[in-house]
């Protein structure tokens, strides 16, 4: 079976890339590829339209049409199925990823060097952020050393490649001497079964040896993460479409739908704003101290108070759209009146000032 781990591109940031934008939560069970599957059905027959590597969790179906359907398949290593998603329709995945074009720049944060936060005996940690993002691909760093500053002195981990030694490590007893004099000293490993990293890719980080065992970081090492992460889950927008939808159902005389996959497109523009201040106002009550302290941490960075004006915007556009929503399918209806009493032949002259005023544009 072959897979593929390309970058994505949206199907709206450019028409050269057209196509149907999916994303799908991680469960991390044991997953170790999905396959995406596609019918026209909602009921039919689904068939393998391409599979990818965990942790990957979006795709672009170039081929897709908004009548198309998908379903998500979970495979663990040994190629046993886990899970299967229920059917997502394609022109609901083209109202998300509008909704997804509002909020591009909070669905790609970068994190710089956060510290890690150790769990237990050390083996483990935490960090921030839980929704991380695949594309870049995060740094995960250690204390090293550099005798004569002459190098970063942090070490770059790797999830497949070990390392052996970092900032402390001891000196082996062994020397090498002649005459009398000793002439060198054998660096010895601090980490003598290697150490490498493993991500549950979200916000957690476990340290195992070259066998894959779980191996605990020494007391004076340090570790650093560099990553990028989504503020929004695929769910939780989800969530904020359905919601701006029922605000608008609840509105009088607009016609109700059930799902954002039946609305029309003129309600495409009110779906969005309102899922989009949703969220915002959610993400403003959520952010824990830790969060916001990172987002803060460069002085010139203004996220959170741009954030909370974006939701205020965000609001009033959506609110303004509520109001022009119930009449936007009706004709529009001009009337012209006139005088009952008027000079001999003004009212003739009356009437074609009047229809020429309304019909000059």
């Amino acid at each position: 079976m072959s897979y593929t781990q390309s970058s994505l591109v949206f199907y709206n940031d450019n028409a050269a890339n057209p196509g149907i934008y999916l994303e799908w939560e991680r469960t991390n069970n044991g997953t170790s590829y999905y396959n995406i599957m596609r019918s026209d059905y909602f009921d039919g027959t689904y068939t393998l339209l391409q599979s990818v590597l965990f942790p990957q969790n979006e795709f672009v179906d170039v081929t897709g049409k908004p009548s198309s359907y998908y379903k998500i398949q979970e495979y663990d290593i040994n190629n046993i199925l886990l899970a299967t998603s229920s059917p997502i329709v394609g022109d609901e995945l083209l109202t998300k990823s509008s909704l997804r074009y509002e909020l591009q720049h909070l669905c790609n944060i970068p994190i710089y060097d956060e510290e890690v936060i150790f769990h237990g005996n050390r083996t483990k940690g935490s960090l921030a952020f839980p929704y991380w993002n695949t594309m870049p691909r995060p740094e995960i760093r250690i204390t090293g050393k550099s005798d004569e500053g002459d190098r970063d002195p942090m070490i770059t981990l790797s999830d497949s490649t070990p390392i052996y030694k970092t900032v402390n490590a001891a000196y082996d007893p062994i020397l090498y001497s002649r005459d009398g004099i000793i002439e060198n000293y054998t660096n010895a490993n601090n980490y003598s079964s290697g150490l490498k990293y493993k991500l549950d890719w979200k916000g957690g980080i476990y340290f195992v040896d070259e066998n894959d065992a779980a191996v605990p970081i020494q007391s004076y090492d340090t570790i650093y993460a560099t990553y990028y992460t989504k503020l929004f889950t695929s769910e939780q927008m989800n969530s904020a479409l359905y919601m701006a939808l029922q605000t608008i159902n609840s509105q009088p005389g607009a016609s109700k739908y059930q799902s954002v996959s039946t609305i029309p497109f003129y309600w495409e523009p009110a779906v969005v704003y309102g899922a989009t201040y949703y969220l915002l106002r959610s993400l403003l009550v959520s952010l824990t101290q830790r969060q916001r302290r990172l987002l803060l941490e460069d002085p010139d960075n203004k996220i959170i108070d741009d954030i909370r004006q974006s939701a205020t915007m965000y609001k009033e556009e959506f609110e303004k759209l509520l109001e022009k929503l119930p009449i936007a399918v009706l004709p529009g209806i001009r009337s012209i009146v006139v005088p009952e009493f008027n000079m001999p032949g003004g009212r003739s002259r009356f009437f074609r000032y009047i229809w020429n005023l309304g019909t000059a544009s």
